[in-house]
């Protein structure tokens, strides 16, 4: 057995899934440029070896599943902990099927391997199947709490390593593989094939106070592959279920532990759109350049994990501004402006009794629908949302990386949303976690300090936010006194119509019965007469400053500009926090002001989602 193995390991010689045999550094660009889905694995050791066979043919039929779900824009890779058994089981089948695999260890692999029962095993893991992987990775202490687990659970150092790779399996990966017999862990700190599960369905450990993370959330599932442990005598039916939370759960108390769950034949709903996003996203960014650096100029002094983040912030910046914010802008404006059309069209039909003025007036109605229908069918106003999400998260994640990167930071920035919008943003941070996995990090030559006046600062880039809140506020302050006088100009015609037709209406009542001539009651051509025009102006004048207000509203620069005051003021007063905490330089109090000023980041993104999401294309007449 070799004595030293490599902690991070690319296979220069690595056939990607479309067969082609790329240097490392082409793959590694291309995994940069794609956000994968992730396949974790959890499994018995001790497997039936008659029973081999159907399991690898199980295990090759969900890979499949799910390898055709996501489609050529995403690629599927498997997070392995190269136990024996059903890891290295596991492990083979993808590896045959051209898919990636990283691996996932508790602790350095020399010494993982002396767990191992079969030394045969152990050796061809370090000599056969690492050497195969795309990278190793040594699990992080994600609890962080080893002497109270271990007082209060029995736990021996080995297990409280297990368990803490198993939490950062269950959540990093979006899908579960568990070759599993279905036997429950009685543990509440187990390390177990069932302790796995349970956190992938329930995400329940301990966080850094000792209070569990509170709830459940739909943002993994678990592929449950049935098998029988040796010495179980029972007959092998190997088949595959798919388990998820129950999030409506009543009394958990009450219920047995499969109650606790549900078991479909299908993929669960939620994982398939998670996999449609982010295939979504994939198709969106193939062909995008990055044609100008944000975040962070100095591109020598990032790592590849950072470099990614930003290459992705660009391109999700740019998905949500440059193209469906515009699309949403452009859609809603021609609503306005057809509606305005039908209203002009029905009263000269109906007031003027041009019966053929039902046509345009139908025609502008198809049209009409057919353009909320392109625009819902688009998920214009989604993706502009989501991808804003997404763009901020990556943000707040790459700079509160960065400055702490020697600290215990390891969640995504997403577990700072409101437990309300976690579920509508799981697919983002899952992105983000990914990230993390295919892209290796290092420790990084920044000055914190710099990092918190390019992050927070007036720093000439854009993503300063001093300065991007101080240059939008007067953006939107002037945009919105302009739509304000476009909007009243438009209601202050509409009065000035319906007056105008008042003072009409009462000359001609002043002049009845006398021999005047009065242009206001005669005719125009066949039977249409001016009233009839007077009322088709104001009629139409009416619905273009209902509608064109609503428009207005809808952009709402005011509630912007509002925002970015409230958000001036807000990273004022966390700059000269800074120096304090700075001047302290506790590594404690430096993560817990980064993390204050990231939670209060990321909720005040998912407020202004939550308000523009209410927004939908509406079809307005």
């Amino acid at each position: 057995m070799q004595d030293e193995i490599k902690t991070e390991y690319v296979n220069s010689d690595k056939i990607i899934r479309q067969g082609n045999v790329s240097s490392s550094k082409e793959i590694k660009n291309k995994q940069n440029n794609k956000i994968p889905i992730i396949v974790g694995v959890t499994g018995h050791r001790n497997l039936v070896d008659e029973d081999i066979d159907k399991i690898e043919k199980c295990v090759e039929d969900a890979l499949k599943e799910i390898y055709n779900k996501c489609g050529e824009d995403t690629p599927v890779i498997m997070l392995n902990a190269f136990a024996e058994g059903a890891d290295i089981l596991c492990a083979k089948v993808a590896l045959r099927m051209k898919i990636d695999v990283y691996a996932l260890l508790p602790c350095d692999p020399n010494r993982y391997v002396k767990s191992f029962d079969n030394k045969k095993v152990a050796y061809e893991m370090l000599n056969e199947y690492l050497p195969q992987t795309k990278r190793i990775i040594i699990a992080p202490d994600i609890e962080r709490h080893k002497a109270f687990v271990k007082k209060i659970s029995g736990l021996n150092d080995n297990d409280y390593e297990y368990r803490q790779m198993g939490i950062c399996m269950a959540s990093s990966c979006h899908i579960l593989l568990a070759l599993w017999d279905g036997k429950v862990s009685d543990k509440q700190f187990g390390c177990g094939t069932a302790d796995v599960v349970k956190l992938a369905l329930e995400q329940n450990y301990l966080s850094e106070d000792y209070t569990y993370r509170p709830g459940r959330i739909n943002d993994c599932a678990v592929e449950w592959i049935s098998v029988r442990r040796q010495n179980d005598r029972t007959d092998c039916n190997v088949r595959r279920v798919w388990l998820s939370s129950k999030l409506a759960s009543a009394d958990t108390k009450k219920e047995t532990y499969c109650e606790r769950y549900e078991k479909t034949q299908e993929m669960p709903g939620f994982i398939s759109e998670m996999i449609e996003k982010t295939s979504a996203y994939n198709s969106e960014t193939a062909n995008m350049k990055v044609t100008r650096p944000r975040l962070w100029k100095n591109e020598n002094q990032l790592d590849d994990y950072h470099k990614a983040l930003r290459s992705h912030y660009i391109k999700a910046d740019d998905l949500s501004y440059a193209k469906n914010q515009k699309q949403y802008s452009g859609l809603l404006f021609t609503i306005a402006c057809m509606g305005t059309f039908i209203a002009l069209f029905f009263t000269m039909y109906d007031d003027a009794s041009i019966q053929w003025m039902i046509v345009p007036c139908t025609i502008v109605i198809i049209a009409l629908i057919l353009v909320t229908v392109f625009g819902r069918k688009r998920k214009v106003l989604e993706k502009y949302v989501e991808y804003r999400a997404m763009a901020e998260a990556i943000r707040i994640q790459f700079y509160a990386s960065m400055i702490l990167q020697n600290t215990t930071f390891i969640d995504v920035v997403c577990n700072l949303y409101p437990w309300t919008q976690k579920s509508n943003y799981s697919w983002i941070a899952k992105a983000i976690r990914s990230l993390a996995i295919i892209n290796e990090t290092q420790s990084l030559t920044v000055d914190r300090s710099e990092v918190v006046n390019v992050w927070l600062g007036e720093n000439s880039d854009p993503s300063g936010q001093l300065y991007y809140h101080r240059s939008k506020i007067k953006k939107n302050r002037k945009t919105a006194e302009n739509s304000l006088k476009i909007s009243l100009a438009i209601k202050l015609s509409t009065i000035g119509i319906y007056c105008t037709i008042f003072v009409f209406e009462l000359v001609s009542i002043v002049l009845e019965g006398t021999d005047i001539s009065w242009f206001w009651n005669g005719i125009i051509a066949g039977e249409f007469s001016w009233r009839n025009l007077g009322v088709i102006l104001v009629g139409t004048a009416t619905a273009a400053s209902l509608l064109f207000s609503g428009y207005f509203d809808k952009l709402s620069y005011n509630r912007k500009a509002d925002d970015n005051k409230n958000m001036i003021a807000f990273y004022s007063s966390a700059c000269e926090r800074w120096k304090d905490v700075e001047k302290m330089g506790d590594v404690n109090a430096i993560a817990k002001f980064i993390k204050e000023v990231a939670r209060e980041e990321i909720v005040e993104n998912g407020i202004w989602c939550s308000y523009v999401m209410d927004n939908d294309l509406e079809i307005e007449i």
